[in-house]
C-alpha cells in the first residue's frame, strides 16, 4: 500500500488498528500508521477508533480481575492513551466509539471523564449504548436527579429503550438509598409505561429498600415482582434478607430464608451472613443468640462452608449477646474447620475486653489468635489501644502498644503511634510519649522511621500541655516540625491556646 501498488478503501484503517492495536500500549504506533495511512488516501472510520478503545476496555477488564483496581501511575497512562484516541478522531466518532471510550473511562475511575465527552457533543445521534453509559456518568457526577432527565431526553430523542437502561438507573437509585425513586420506577415498569422488569431491576429495589431501612417497603415489593411473574433467585433473596438485617427484622428474615429453602433455591455464603447479621439488634434476648448460632449449622447442612465475613458475623452476635467466651469457642471451632480468618475478626472479640479495662483477656484472646494461626496485624492493637484511649486509660494503651511490639512482633504503624500518643497526650505522659519517640519512631540518624504525622505532633505537644510544661511543649513542636517537614498548625493552635490561658491567670 505504501508503494502504491494496492489502493486503499473505507476497511483499510479498521483492519489496520485490528491487526496493530491489542493493548493500550500499542496505541501510539498504531496512531502513527493510521496518520500515515490518511496521507495516503485512506478514510478515517469509527471502526478503527472503537478498535483502540475496546483494546484499552478489554485490557482493564483482565487487570481488573486479576489485581484489582489499577494503580495511580497506571491509570494516569491509560486515561492520557484514551484522550489521546478520542481527540484524534474527532469528527469521525459514532455512538460505538463514544460508548467504549466511556466504559473505559468509567473502567477507570473517571466517570467525570467519561460525562465531559458525552457532554461535548461530538456525537450529534444518541444510541442506546451511549445513552446507558451517560446515565451511569450522570449519576455518579450529578446525581440521580440528572440520569433521568437525560433518559427522559434519550426517549424523546427515539432512542431504543429496554430495561438495562432504567436498571441503570435503579442501581444508582440503590447506590443512593432513594427507594421512593425506585418503587416508583418499578410501578411503572410493571405498569407497561417502561420496559418490564426482570430480577436485576428487582434485586436493586430490593437493595434501595435495604440502604433505607424499608423493610417493610422491601417485602411488599418483593410479592409485587413475584405478581409480574419474576422467578427471583438467591440475589433476589440476598436483597431482601439485607433489608431485613438492616430494619433488625430477625423474625422476617427467617422466614425469607426458610421460603428460599422450601422452594429448593440453593442459599450461598452471604446468604447465612445476611441472615445472621439480622439478629444483631435483638442478640442480647434470652435465647436470640443460641438461635442465632443454630443458623450456621443449618447453613453446614446445606453445604454451605463458613468463610471468615461469615465468622465475623457470628462474632458480632456474641459481643452483642455480651457472651464473649461463646464468641471465643466459635473462633476456634471455625479455625478448626479450616477458615481462613482474618485479623479483623480477632479485633471484634479482643476490643470488647480491652474496653471493658481487662487488658490480659484482650491479650489472651490474641495469643489464642495466633496459636490458631491467624496471622496478626496491627489493626487489633490499634482498636484496643484506642479502646482504652476513649476510657482515658493513657498506661492500658500502653501496655497494649508494648505488647504489640515486644510480645507480638508487630511493626509500629503511623496509625497506631497517633492512636497512643492521643491516649499518652490525654493524660499529661509527655515521658512516656518521648520514650516511644526515641525508641520507635526515630531510627539512628533521627529521621522519623516509623509514620510520624501532624496529628501524632499535636498528641505530643498535648502531653506537655496537660503536663503543665508549655516550654517542653514548645520544645516538642519544633521537633515535630522537623520530623514531619510541616507547619504542624494543630499542634501551634493547641500550645497558643494554653499559652493564652496562662496569662489569663
Amino acid at each position: 500500500m505504501r508503494d502504491g501498488k494496492v489502493r486503499l478503501n473505507d476497511f483499510t484503517l479498521g483492519e489496520l488498528a485490528r491487526g496493530l492495536c491489542r493493548a493500550s500500549r500499542d496505541v501510539p504506533e498504531t496512531l502513527t500508521t493510521l496518520r500515515e495511512a490518511v496521507s495516503l488516501g485512506a478514510t478515517m472510520n469509527s471502526y478503527a477508533l472503537t478498535t483502540m478503545f475496546a483494546a484499552c476496555k478489554r485490557e482493564q477488564y483482565a487487570y481488573r480481575r486479576a489485581k484489582g483496581k489499577w494503580a495511580r501511575d497506571e491509570n494516569k497512562k491509560m486515561i492520557e492513551t484514551l484522550q489521546e484516541v478520542w481527540n484524534a478522531g474527532r469528527g469521525y466518532h459514532n455512538g460505538y466509539s463514544l460508548a467504549n471510550a466511556m466504559r473505559t473511562f468509567q473502567l477507570s475511575d473517571r466517570e467525570d471523564l467519561a460525562l465531559e465527552i458525552f457532554k461535548e457533543g461530538e456525537v450529534k445521534v444518541l444510541d442506546a449504548h451511549a445513552l446507558r453509559c451517560a446515565l451511569q456518568s450522570y449519576a455518579a457526577v450529578e446525581g440521580l436527579k440528572s440520569a433521568d432527565e437525560m433518559y427522559r431526553r434519550g426517549k424523546k430523542e427515539g432512542v431504543v429503550i429496554d430495561v438495562g437502561h432504567v436498571n441503570t438507573l435503579l442501581y444508582a437509585a440503590m447506590e443512593s438509598g432513594d427507594h421512593v425513586y425506585a418503587t416508583k420506577i418499578f410501578d411503572d415498569m410493571v405498569a407497561g409505561a417502561e420496559p418490564s422488569p426482570d430480577v436485576l431491576s428487582l434485586v436493586y429495589v430490593l437493595s434501595a429498600c435495604a440502604k433505607a431501612k424499608e423493610a417493610d417497603v422491601a417485602m411488599e415489593y418483593f410479592e409485587r415482582g413475584l405478581k409480574a411473574g419474576i422467578d427471583y433467585d438467591i440475589s433476589t433473596i440476598d436483597a431482601l434478607l439485607k433489608s431485613c438485617a438492616k430494619s433488625g427484622r430477625a423474625v422476617d428474615a427467617l422466614e425469607v430464608f426458610m421460603d428460599a429453602t422450601a422452594h429448593g433455591i440453593k442459599v450461598r455464603e452471604s446468604t447465612i451472613t445476611l441472615l445472621l447479621s439480622a439478629y444483631q439488634d435483638i442478640a442480647a434476648q434470652p435465647g436470640q443468640l443460641e438461635q442465632a448460632l443454630t443458623i450456621v449449622d443449618m447453613g453446614l447442612f446445606l453445604n454451605v462452608e463458613p468463610t471468615d465475613r461469615m465468622v465475623k458475623a457470628l462474632l458480632r452476635l456474641c459481643v452483642a449477646g455480651d457472651d464473649l467466651d461463646r464468641g471465643r469457642e466459635e473462633l476456634r471451632k471455625a479455625c478448626e474447620r479450616g477458615v481462613r480468618v482474618t485479623c479483623s475478626a480477632l479485633s471484634i472479640l479482643a476490643e470488647p475486653y480491652a474496653a471493658r479495662g481487662d487488658i490480659d483477656g484482650a491479650l489472651d484472646v490474641i495469643r489464642s489468635g495466633k496459636g490458631m494461626g491467624i496471622e496478626l496485624k496491627s489493626g487489633v492493637f490499634i482498636q484496643c489501644v484506642s479502646a482504652r484511649k476513649a476510657r482515658g486509660d493513657g498506661d492500658g494503651a500502653l501496655v497494649l502498644y508494648k505488647a504489640s511490639r515486644d510480645e507480638f512482633d508487630v511493626e509500629p504503624s503511623a496509625r497506631i503511634i497517633n492512636e497512643l500518643f492521643d491516649a499518652l497526650g490525654r493524660k499529661g505522659m509527655w515521658e512516656e510519649a518521648l520514650r516511644i519517640l526515641s525508641d520507635d519512631v526515630l531510627s539512628v540518624d533521627g529521621v522519623a522511621r516509623a509514620g510520624f504525622s501532624e496529628t501524632a505532633v499535636s498528641h505530643l505537644v498535648r502531653a506537655f500541655i496537660n503536663a503543665g510544661d508549655l516550654e517542653q511543649g514548645a520544645a516538642a513542636l519544633e521537633i515535630g516540625k522537623m520530623l514531619t517537614n510541616s507547619a504542624n498548625k494543630l499542634a501551634e493552635e493547641r500550645l497558643r491556646a494554653a499559652q493564652k490561658r496562662k496569662l489569663k491567670r
